[in-house]
Parts: structure tokens; sequence; C-alpha cells
């Protein structure tokens, strides 16, 4: 009987940081940080396909994060 290790993983990497900023959640006065998250379905953890991701900016205090489109992902990278 052979056993098969399948799934699915999210991972997260931070861009950019955004600096000080008012966090729409919390109302502080935060450093925001600008990322996107993947994920990836995997056979024996080597990932096989890729699946959706979303792009967004997130506050280091509270972790809530506001989604964001192609566009203005790219804006604020180069910003």
């Amino acid at each position: 009987m052979a056993v098969i290790y399948y799934g699915t993983k999210r991972k997260v990497k931070i861009d950019k940081s955004l600096g000080i900023q008012e966090c729409p959640n919390c109302g502080r006065q935060i450093e925001m940080s600008l990322a996107h998250e993947k994920g990836y379905v995997h056979i024996y953890w080597i990932p096989i396909f890729p699946l959706g991701g979303w792009k967004f900016k997130a506050c280091s205090n509270c972790g809530v994060s506001q989604k964001l489109t192609s566009a203005e992902f790219k804006a604020l990278k180069k910003a």
C-alpha cells in the first residue's frame, strides 16, 4: 500500500515597505507593507501547478489587509 502526500500551500511575500500611514481599521499611524500571496498544488511537497494569488497592503499592527488591483500594486511598487 503506497502513501501519496498531496495538498495545497500558500506563500506570502512582502515586497516593499510603504512607510508610515494611517490604518483604515485600527486608525493608528503605523508602517504599512505591500505584499502578494501565491498558492500551488503539490505532490510530495513538489509544486505541480499554481493557484490564484492576490496582491494587498497590510497593517503591521492589526494585520488587516486591503486587496489591490494589479494596476494599483504596480503603481505602489514603483513609487
